[in-house]
């Protein structure tokens, strides 16, 4: 193995064994204040817009959307630079977020798209919202919401806001994602469609796809 993949590799472990340790308080640090401070502080605080690492990840999670996809609930839009996409794909997108200063930024970006996009500020964890859809995203967001007690729930939630045969697409970092996506099978509600695992000198991460049953 060469040194650079090994040091990834383990890079990759260790965040996995952090997150696994501080999973319950992960509630106590990421909460509204946080990333409302966050974007406050700045614009595009994780330079989502310049980084070629997340252009290629942007691109996968594009091209694991089913075409027969039409409506998406994008669960943290963060600023409407993935929402964006997504509408450039002809989509309609129902995307919601806890900050109130980046939704202003993503109603800035996406007002030239009309009825096509509608944004929502959102606790995904203590409210929920009307609706179904072919497609639910959730995109580097679940492993700062907690563990299984705070998952599960949310497994049941977005099993209801899919239509029949609907799909959920998450993406997150690698060995940790697989952890987390896997989670949304135990119930044995939906059934894995797709499932890669990029190895990046950045970071490693796992894109999943799952059908509603």
């Amino acid at each position: 193995m060469k040194l650079n993949d090994l040091l990834r590799r383990t890079k990759s472990s260790m965040e996995n064994l952090g997150w696994r340790l501080l999973t319950p308080f992960l509630h106590l640090y990421f909460n509204e204040k946080h990333f409302e401070e966050l974007y406050q502080k700045k614009p595009d605080p994780w330079n989502y817009e310049n980084y070629e690492f997340e252009k290629e990840k942007y691109q996968k999670t594009l091209e694991a959307i089913p075409n027969d996809v039409q409506t998406i609930w994008e669960v943290g839009c963060s600023e409407g630079l993935f929402t964006q996409l997504l509408l450039n794909k002809e989509k309609e997108v129902f995307g919601v977020d806890i900050s109130e200063t980046a939704l202003l930024r993503a109603k800035e970006r996406l007002k030239d798209y009309g009825n096509k996009i509608n944004l929502q500020k959102l606790d995904i964890t203590r409210e929920d919202i009307d609706g179904t859809f072919d497609l639910i995203l959730a995109s580097e967001i679940l492993y700062y919401l907690g563990g299984k007690n705070v998952l599960l729930p949310l497994e049941e939630k977005f099993y209801r806001h899919l239509r029949a045969g609907g799909y959920l697409l998450l993406c997150h970092f690698y060995p940790s994602g697989k952890i987390i996506h896997d989670i949304f099978r135990e119930n044995n509600r939906f059934q894995e469609v797709f499932e890669e695992v990029t190895h990046h000198p950045h970071r490693d991460y796992i894109i999943t796809l799952l059908k509603r049953l």
